[in-house]
């Protein structure tokens, strides 16, 4: 079936004309939950080969859906070909889609569980579920390795501080996804783990060599990319030992020398979103869209529409009607589009939209019907996955392994219940306190109820830094008892090393994540482990401070 895919994909690149090939490599954005005329006039004009979605987009999974549908609609209508309609739904803090989805725990969660299985399922449910509201492209998993507790932009939405941490959970979740109906992106290649600057804001640099990254940034999307991983999102970040001039995402160098020629990637690049200040900053006159092709992307995403979003289709057709990506007898422009098509035939969102599944089979030929069976087994296997695969316990029982403590082992069961004072906020805590009768006092209560020399244990909620520090207080003022913190913000702070503090990470503020930090102390029957990252302790030093 590949070598027929191939061919079709051939035949629809070549019938392209200039116009038609310089908007299929831009993915768009828009400004509501509904096709209106600015929705429909960036699809008539730029002729995009996709269309991302954020939050303001979103809204039911009825208008989602009702959305997609009129989304691929109006593309087919104008262009002969459906979308790549992509989110960013990585879990955890990172939730794009609320409604009709299952809400897990993000990945920095799923790395501690160290569990593959784990990851693989979150990555088919979280795939299967989108494609079911017509998003058929997901930008996860996250390969970034978080080396550095001083990233501001990765943080949690990493599966870990280790290549083998990262890579067990993210090639895990990446294979699940690939079967699950949305296309998965493993990002932001070569890695954004080692760096304290946001790309968003400005120009990240890592000042390492390529050898270096090999043994660390580089192993996760190595090993993915030779288990078949289709889609790599490059990274705004300059590397100055691999490229001087140009970060990643427009650097030949690194997509062309590195991703490609020396790892063997044969599928699709897709950059990260162009109006980042990193390229809209740094590069806008040097004709960054063109830039990026030349260096071996094949999808420029914008998080735009209008004037930004037209400048650069114009950009692009100028250069090719120039000649610009003409290399010898290779059309480059045409072998960025190419490889979309076919990564569109291959996950079957060109036969979804195709007229041939309602043609009877006396006017079809072999290989189309050949064609038909094999995506109607495709689908009938997704749907059979599903049954075997999701349960609903499945969210609360990863979401429960993923707990884990600082700076020690936490034995939930070394103090009764009824020698616990429990001093949380939060709906959701508070809640499921209130379901099995047990008190929750304010804060200011705490002193009182210690004098009565019958607990052990005080048990609070923390979010933020600040109120991290108010419970390392209460642990510095009540040393004779043990104190947590039920911590689901990010983990990377200032964290006090007491010895009767104990700090349990969920890494994600669902729901599910919040009543897994409550199930660990009130009915947990084991030990929970200690956590496995780089992280920023009080005495500890940091990534970059380590020998």
């Amino acid at each position: 079936m590949d070598g027929y895919l191939e061919f079709q994909a051939k035949e629809i690149v070549n019938k392209m004309s200039p116009e038609e090939l310089s908007g299929q490599v831009i993915h768009v954005s828009i400004p509501g939950k509904t096709l209106d005329q600015t929705a429909e006039k960036e699809i008539e004009e730029i002729l995009p080969g996709g269309i991302i979605l954020f939050g303001i987009n979103l809204g039911t999974k009825e208008e989602i859906s009702n959305l997609n549908l009129e989304l691929q609609k109006k593309s087919i209508e104008f262009s002969k070909l459906p979308l790549l309609i992509s989110v960013d739904q990585e879990g955890g803090r990172v939730l794009r889609v609320r409604d009709g989805v299952t809400q897990f725990p993000g990945a920095m969660a799923l790395g501690q569980t160290k569990n593959s299985d784990y990851a693989y399922k979150v990555g088919f449910v979280t795939s299967y579920q989108l494609r079911k509201l017509g998003l058929n492209f997901v930008f996860a998993p996250d390969l970034d390795i978080n080396n550095n507790p001083d990233n501001p932009v990765i943080n949690t939405r990493s599966m870990g501080s280790t290549p083998e941490m990262v890579s067990i959970a993210g090639i895990g979740y990446e294979k699940g996804a690939r079967i699950g109906g949305a296309i998965p992106t493993i990002k932001h290649f070569p890695g954004h783990g080692d760096t304290n600057v946001d790309s968003h804001l400005g120009l990240p640099k890592i000042d390492k060599t390529l050898e270096e990254l090999e043994k660390m940034e580089l192993i996760p999307f190595q090993e993915s990319i030779q288990q078949g991983a289709e889609v790599v999102m490059s990274a705004h970040i300059v590397y100055p030992k691999l490229d001087p001039d140009f970060p990643a995402t427009l650097s030949s160098k690194i997509l062309k020398g590195i991703l490609r020629e020396r790892m063997g990637f044969k599928g699709v690049v897709i950059t990260d979103a162009m109006e980042m200040d990193a390229i809209d900053k740094h590069y806008k006159d040097k004709n960054p869209g063109v830039l990026a092709i030349l260096a071996g992307a094949d999808i420029l995403l914008m998080t735009s529409w209008g004037k930004t979003t037209r400048d650069m289709k114009n950009q692009i057709l100028t250069a090719y009607k120039n000649g610009i990506f003409q290399k010898g007898e290779r059309d480059l422009l045409k072998e960025a589009v190419y490889r979309q098509i076919l990564l569109k035939l291959k996950h079957g969102i060109i036969y979804e939209f195709s007229s041939k599944k309602s043609e009877s089979k006396e006017k079809l030929s072999d290989l189309e019907i050949k064609e038909i069976d094999f995506f109607q087994n495709q689908i009938a296997q997704r749907e059979k996955n599903f049954l075997e695969i999701f349960s609903s316990n499945l969210n609360a029982e990863i979401s429960r392994a993923s707990i884990v403590s600082f700076p020690s082992l936490f034995d939930p069961n070394s103090v009764k219940i009824e020698e616990t004072i429990f001093s949380v906020r939060g709906k959701e805590f508070e809640t499921a306190l209130e379901e099995k009768n047990i008190p929750n006092v304010n804060y200011s209560k705490i002193p009182v109820l210690v004098k009565q020399n019958k607990f052990k244990r005080i048990v609070a909620v923390t979010f933020s830094q600040l109120e991290l520090d108010l419970v390392a207080k209460l642990a510095k003022r009540h040393s004779n008892l043990e104190v947590v913190a039920l911590h689901y913000g990010s983990p990377f702070l200032k964290l006090n090393t007491l010895p009767n503090l104990k700090i349990l990470f969920s890494f994600s503020p669902t729901l599910e994540s919040k009543k897994a930090l409550l199930y660990s102390v009130l009915e947990r029957k084991s030990t929970i482990p200690v956590v496995d990252l780089i992280l920023k302790g009080e005495n500890e030093k940091t990534a970059s401070q380590q020998p």
